[in-house]
């Protein structure tokens, strides 16, 4: 949950550490899947892998298209001018991506390997959605009922490219690597927003949108890592990244609706350049029953948003340390206690960052704010993991204070081109610190029964300083739990349920969510394949409702995501048995437990 300061520290994620079996001989393998639950729903994909010798190589390739329904409302209430507007809103989404993804690595000799990974994607999207409105701006006015409608036609095309060389003096114990990666995206999307009289196709206002972005990514890293002792290891390296936007969007607006298009003072250009550049070292050592790691990165970070409309610009140039530290004690082979320490950071992205407008609904406006700094976090988390015949458990418990903390700040008073509206952006509060704890459990009896049960609550308190009213402090929950048992060795069954309890935010409450899910697996062909029926939210309980306000507006928005289906899937694997040569037992060379 603490990564150390060998990884980057931009988020709040953690680190999954897997572990795979070396000189493992597949030779040829591959597999696929088909996955439909209608017509204008269903994703498919192959694989085919070699893996003999010095080459190792797979290609994977990949098509999704997933067409949704949603549904729900956005009511506003105006209380101190006794007005109102109400949407109705039905949403037609729809989205299409192809991928590949090639894999080569070719080794030299007993020490040297070169990787090679590229990967490809193309995707489409569209939002077709129609709100119908009603409106009374004062007490005194009369109701205007209308239609919103909204057409978006979405691409994108993705590369990357990954190089690395590996050489490995000593297995797991002095190991040299570098890596270069370069990737770039392009995305183009249209939208039309048009506001008719109901009933009517013709419209009385329209708008057109184009937005078309190119960013593009460069990193450079080298790791070094080596036993120094029986416990002990030394690791160092760097890290440089770099990253580039360039985005223009540009608005038309037909203010009659009699064809007459002009410019709109909305339309925008900006480009964002970021460099990061870090070094890092990190210590780990064996003691007895203790394990103990302790590390530091620094960083030096710039970046520059620059507004090509108003050609005004936001330098940035800031450094950061970053300490780390885990200790870890084993009271048995079954008993273990961590405590682990580390620094985060967030950078702000180019929406956050943006101050021209855009809008989500005829009421929302969003401003990004271009002074926002990065916010840090310092992260505390226990641990004690039990394993015991038939299972584990573990108890983590978590504290985080943040800084600079970066929130969204609501003003319901304000307006926009002559309207009241609603206007959100992000802003850095004084500080916000988070605590509770994670419970995990594990059952298994065998092929029967297999449980898992997970249990998380927390509290957020978040202070606005003296230059805002604007503060939390609110106590949540969270719970999930999955069943599966293998009724018959070829038949198992599955259900899985998340429950969240509601969570207040700055000027505002999101209210609970839950869904559930169940699957139903047979083998048909021993281990090489296989049908499995999901079924998805079956009872529809998989909405996202917030109600947010003051004394001046109060607002509630409700959707219904449109996850709910039943989905036929079908897998198929082949490939000869792994033939795994010998090596020498990871107990037999020593070292930490630490990624």
């Amino acid at each position: 949950p603490n990564p150390s300061a060998k990884y980057d520290p931009e988020g709040m994620a953690g680190i999954i550490n897997i572990a795979l079996k070396s000189q493992v001989d597949l030779g040829y393998s591959g597999g696929g899947t088909a996955q439909m639950a209608n017509s204008k729903r269903y994703n498919g994909g192959g694989n085919v892998g070699y893996q003999a010798g010095p080459i190792t190589s797979f290609v994977n390739v990949g098509i999704n298209n997933d067409s949704r329904d949603t549904y729900g409302l956005n009511d506003l209430t105006r209380v101190r001018s006794l007005g109102f507007t109400n949407q109705d809103i039905n949403t037609l989404t729809g989205s299409k991506g192809q991928n590949l993804n090639a894999n080569l690595d070719y080794k030299f000799n007993a020490r040297d390997v070169l990787s090679n990974a590229l990967s490809l994607n193309h995707r489409t999207s569209m939002d077709q959605t129609q709100s119908t409105i009603e409106e009374k701006l004062n007490g005194t006015g009369s109701i205007a009922a209308y239609d919103r409608a909204k057409d978006t036609k979405a691409s994108g095309n993705f590369v990357d490219y990954d190089m690395a060389f590996k050489r490995t003096f000593e297995p797991r114990k002095h190991e040299w690597s570098a890596e270069a990666r370069v990737n770039r995206s392009q995305d183009d999307d249209r939208t039309n927003l048009f506001r008719q009289n109901i009933g009517s196709a013709s419209y009385v206002e329209g708008e057109r949108d184009v937005t078309a972005a190119v960013s593009k990514q460069f990193t450079l890293q080298s790791d070094y890592m080596k036993m120094t002792g029986a416990r002990t290891k030394v690791e160092a390296g760097f890290k440089s990244t770099a990253r580039w936007l360039d985005r223009d969007f540009d608005v038309q607006k037909d203010a009659l609706g009699n064809g007459s298009w002009a410019p709109s003072t909305t339309s925008s250009a900006l480009t964002f350049d970021e460099q990061v550049h870090a070094i890092y070292g990190v210590l780990s050592q064996g003691l007895g029953k203790f394990d103990l790691q302790g590390g530091l990165r620094a960083e030096e970070a710039t970046r520059d948003f620059k507004l090509k409309t108003n050609a005004q610009n936001y330098p940035y140039r800031y450094g950061s340390v970053f300490p780390s530290g885990v200790v870890s004690y084993s009271f048995s082979e079954v008993l273990n206690a961590k405590l682990s320490y580390s620094r985060r950071i967030r950078r702000p992205g180019t929406q956050e960052l943006n101050p021209f407008p855009t809008f989500f609904d005829i009421q929302n406006v969003f401003f990004g704010n271009p002074n926002l700094n990065a916010e840090y976090t310092d992260a505390v988390e226990a641990g004690v993991n039990k394993q015991y015949q038939y299972g584990s458990f573990q108890l983590s418990p978590f504290y985080r204070h943040t800084t600079n903390a970066i929130q969204p700040t609501i003003n319901t008073d304000d307006k926009f081109d002559g309207r009241n509206v609603t206007s959100i952006t992000f802003g850095n509060f004084a500080t916000s610190n988070s605590y509770g704890t994670d419970v995990n459990s594990t059952f298994r009896l065998g092929q029967k029964l297999n449980a898992l049960g997970g249990f998380n609550v927390f509290k957020v308190v978040t202070d606005g300083s003296s230059l805002t009213s604007v503060s939390t402090n609110s106590i949540t929950w969270q719970a999930r739990s999955s069943i599966s048992s293998w009724a018959t060795p070829t038949f198992m069954m599955q259900m899985s349920y998340q429950y969240r309890a509601p969570m207040k935010i700055p000027g505002g409450e999101f209210q609970s969510m839950h869904n559930i899910s169940f699957a139903f697996r047979k083998k048909i062909d021993g281990d090489n394949s296989s049908i499995m029926l999901r079924v998805l939210d079956p009872f529809s309980t998989n909405k996202f409702r917030v109600k947010a306000g003051d004394d001046n507006v109060v607002q509630l928005t409700e959707r219904t995501l449109g996850v709910r289906g039943v989905f036929l899937v079908y897998q198929y694997t082949f490939g000869q048995v792994p033939r795994i040569r010998q090596v020498e037992a990871p107990s037999q060379q020593g070292g930490t437990p630490f990624p």
